[in-house]
Formats: C-alpha cells, structure tokens, sequence
C-alpha cells in the first residue's frame, strides 16, 4: 500500500483533521461531530501520518474503507499531534482542510503535567511546540480555529460555525451526543481503568473546565505564561493575563482572582485578526 492508492481510494467529499495541542477537548468535539448524520468520525486517534510509511498506508486505507461504507459526505478524524504533518496530509489527501483546537495554555500545560506524572516542564515544553505549528498551520489557511473557552460559553454557536466550515447543515441535536453511549478508543470494550475513564469521559454531557490550573499548575510554572514566547501565544489565540496590582504575588493572584480571557470586541487590539482565525468571515457560506 502506498500513497498512490490511497489517493485512488474513495472516500467522502469532505476530509477534516482535528489537530492542535492534546488536552484541548479534541475528543469532546470529535464525539459531537460523531452525531451528525452527514459526518464520519474516526472513533480513535489513528496517528496515521506520524507513522512510518506502511503503518501509515494500512491505517489510512482503513479509516477511508470505513468512511467509504458509511456513505457519509464528511469525514473526520482526530489526532491532535497531526498538526505537525498537515503538510504531508495535504499532500496525500489533496483538499483537506484543518479543524486546529486551543485552549487556554494554563489549563493545557495543567492537564498535561498531569499525565506525564508531574513534568510539568515537558508539558509546558509541549504546549509551546504544538502552539507554534498551530500558528503556523492557521496562518497557511484551510483552516479554522476553535477554542474551548468559546465553545463552553456558547455551544450551538461554536458548533455552528464549523458545520458552515465543513460544508453540513447545523444540527442542533448532536449537542445531546451524551444521551446515546459509545465506545471510543481502540478497544471494542469497556475492558480496563483507562477505557472506563475514557467511555466516562466521551459520554458525558458538555462539563466546564475552564479554570482548572489555578488549583493543580505550581505557580512557578503559571508565571511562564506572563513574558517571552509564552505571553505570545498566549495573546496570538485571543487570551490576556490576569491584571495585577504592583506588588502583589502571583500566588495570591492565582488564589483570588479569576483569568481575563480577552473579548473579540471592538474595543480588543486583535479582534478583527481574531475573528480571522476563529472563522467568523471564512465560514460564511
């Protein structure tokens, strides 16, 4: 198997990756894609193109043999660490088109030095990396961006404009992805600890976690977000430090008062670029 016969593979007319940074609610937003009618979403992360060349053949052909049966108009699938390869599947999937995920970084780097069992340093390291290619992939085109804090403010709306990206009509109904249970991952069944998270975690219904860091990110590590390439990124996707009074630690900072996300409003420095990236013009029809 190889490049070529993929390409020659039917598949739907729409192909979309979600990619970005991991632990931004990728899979929540796979999950709700999932409902839709008109839309095929890969169950699992198939990690296809960070693959070697004939693993990458085999999961391909795979996913687009299943696509292809679903008789589906959209598929989609789901490997945040594929934002460093959106070149390649451009390539081998000639049109497909880029759903990129962010979220706070504080709340990503929090989640994340908690998987890697307290490295917090590594999943800061992490967040910079994929934060970087996300920008990189934006500025490129075919592409949207959707961040987890708009979406948990104003769900219907998020999704609304990536089914206007994507090309489906809005289905409203899909937001209550909850009340029918699936078993995401490549397990069948709900067989161990980590399966058991992960059916929890697919089928509940929309949870806010905006937040999170101020009780579990050691403030060492939340003041990185305050200067240098940090507080670039940070503001680039449309997220502002908390203000603070001369003289007060970050500590008390972080136990008292609560993150500014920046607004997209007239009054904000970066609201039309913003909107860009977000898709607010790329996605009217």
């Amino acid at each position: 198997m190889n490049r070529g016969v993929v390409r020659l593979l039917p598949k739907p007319k729409v192909s979309i990756f979600i990619c970005g940074c991991g632990h931004t609610g990728s899979t929540l937003l796979a999950r709700i894609l999932a409902a839709h009618p008109d839309i095929f979403s890969v169950r699992r992360e198939t990690s296809a193109f960070v693959s070697s060349d004939g693993a990458r053949w085999t999961k391909l052909s795979a996913v687009l043999l299943q696509a292809a049966i679903s008789r589906r108009s959209v598929w989609v699938e789901k490997t945040p660490n594929h934002i460093h390869y959106t070149g390649q599947i451009i390539e081998t999937i000639p049109g497909a088109r880029f759903i990129v995920v962010t979220r706070d970084g504080r709340d990503i780097v929090a989640s994340l030095g908690q998987r890697y069992e307290g490295d917090f340093d590594k999943a800061f390291q992490r967040w910079i990396a994929d934060s970087k290619a996300s920008m990189e992939r934006i500025e490129k085109g075919e592409s949207i961006l959707w961040r987890y804090e708009d979406f948990i403010e104003s769900p219907a709306l998020s999704i609304e404009r990536l089914c206007r990206f994507i090309g489906v009509a809005f289905d409203p109904g899909i937001l209550n992805y909850h009340q029918q249970p699936v078993i995401w991952g490549r397990e069948k069944a709900v067989r161990t600890p980590h399966s058991a998270r992960r059916h929890a975690q697919v089928n509940q219904p929309i949870t806010d976690y905006r937040g999170s860091w101020r009780s579990s990110l050691p403030m060492e590590v939340a003041c990185r977000f305050d200067a240098g390439e940090a507080r670039k990124i940070m503001g680039y996707f449309g997220y502002a430090q908390a203000d603070r009074p001369a003289g007060v630690d970050h500590l008390s900072v972080v136990e008292k008062r609560p993150f500014v996300l920046r607004q997209i409003g007239s009054n904000c420095p970066r609201s039309s670029s913003l909107r860009r990236r977000i898709g607010e013009r790329a996605c009217l029809p």
